[in-house]
């Protein structure tokens, strides 16, 4: 398992000051953040320039960094199918991104429902979104992955097996974030033991109490066996990025950059993750 830190654990600081510190701290690699959340920007959007990708190309080849994800999250259930049919267009721009910054992953959500629609009006979108933005990615060489996300239309393990079982020609991947799950209850080795082959990203988040009244605490003060999950990942043969994933700030855990940047790295060694 690889080192990661997502761009997002940084959010006030330019990418190529983001990549050089995560470099110097001893991360391996950084995962972009494309994502616009109500206390951050995002680092890098289809709208990067020409210019701007070859500077992040560059950096990365130059602090021997691997850019392993982009997350290009952007609610995509909205009630508008004008709103529905641009946020698909944002993710396949994403995926364009991705493929010519040589990063192998793009992982989206579905976002919550709107007022007024049920789940089942809902999936179908975002089951169609999921299927064309991966045929999308396949012909780009980048695997599509989805992210289980509170609150959200598409939230826990079983949306993984039905989203499987109503797309069984359509090769998405899984995302995994186990903050989100243990803030619904769940147990996030369910993920691990049921759908290990398709992991392809990680994120390393830690959760406490229960949604909707929840924080994402330090790591390694909140609820999730970190060893336990990361042996279980070993064991399912899982060899890529452990992307430390700061948002703890917006629960009250005001770190500065640096002691985001060395206690993430310290987290990591101590689960052996290079």
């Amino acid at each position: 398992m690889r080192s990661c830190l997502h761009s997002v654990s940084l959010p006030d600081r330019p990418i190529l000051d983001v990549m050089r510190r995560a470099a110097a701290a001893g991360y391996r690699g950084v995962e972009l953040n494309a994502e616009t959340l109500p206390w951050a920007g995002p680092h890098v959007t289809p709208q990067t320039s020409a210019d701007d990708r070859r500077a992040i190309r560059d950096a990365a080849r130059a602090a021997d960094l691997h850019i392993p994800a982009v997350g290009a999250h952007i609610a995509m259930v909205e009630a508008d199918p004008r709103k529905r049919r641009a946020a698909a267009d944002y993710v396949l721009g994403c995926i364009d991104l991705a493929a010519d910054l040589g990063s192998p992953v793009v992982h989206i959500l579905s976002g919550a429902l709107s007022p007024g629609h049920s789940r089942a009006q809902a999936w179908p979108w975002f089951a169609d979104a999921v299927a064309e933005t991966t045929d999308h990615a396949r012909r780009k060489g980048v695997l599509l992955a989805v992210e289980a996300i509170a609150g959200h239309l598409f939230c826990g393990t079983d949306d993984y097996h039905r989203l499987r079982a109503d797309l069984p020609g359509v090769a998405f991947r899984v995302n995994f974030d186990p903050s989100h799950l243990i803030v619904q209850g769940e147990d996030p080795m369910r993920v691990v033991d049921e759908l290990a082959d398709r992991i392809v990203h990680v994120h390393l988040k830690d959760g406490a109490g229960r949604f909707p009244a929840f924080t994402f605490p330090p790591l390694g003060r909140g609820e999730i066996d970190f060893p336990a999950l990361v042996e279980g990942l070993r064991r399912a043969g899982y060899a890529g990025s452990m992307s430390v994933e700061y948002e703890a700030q917006v629960y009250g855990f005001a770190l500065s950059d640096d002691e985001i940047l060395a206690s993430g790295r310290d987290f990591l060694s101590t689960l052996e993750i290079a």
